[in-house]
């Protein structure tokens, strides 16, 4: 058995990690905007009723907006002209 140094670790077979991809990094943005008095003792005040912080709150609430555009529709470049060139009733005749 060939000798290791005290410090290096011993060899390790990696034969798992070769077959998956590595995930792909999150990155973040900051997000910065102020809130008068009012509303953060209002937001306060009903995060301490739902047991969650403000951060978890607002962020729920972002993605229940953000949902509705995560897919991408494609742009269409078909004008109306060209959909009557096309009409299935016309090919039946």
């Amino acid at each position: 058995m060939p000798s290791t140094p005290a410090n290096s670790r011993p060899l390790v077979k990696r034969t798992a990690l070769r077959g998956r991809k590595r995930r792909k990094k999150i990155r973040y943005r900051q997000l910065a905007f102020k809130l008068t008095c009012g509303q953060l003792e209002a937001l306060e005040k009903l995060c301490r009723n739902r047991k969650t912080t403000p951060i978890r709150f607002l962020k729920a609430l972002i993605n229940l907006q953000i949902d509705r555009y995560r897919t991408e529709t494609p742009v269409s470049y078909v004008t109306e002209n060209q959909l009557e060139l096309f009409d299935t009733a016309d090919f039946g005749k």
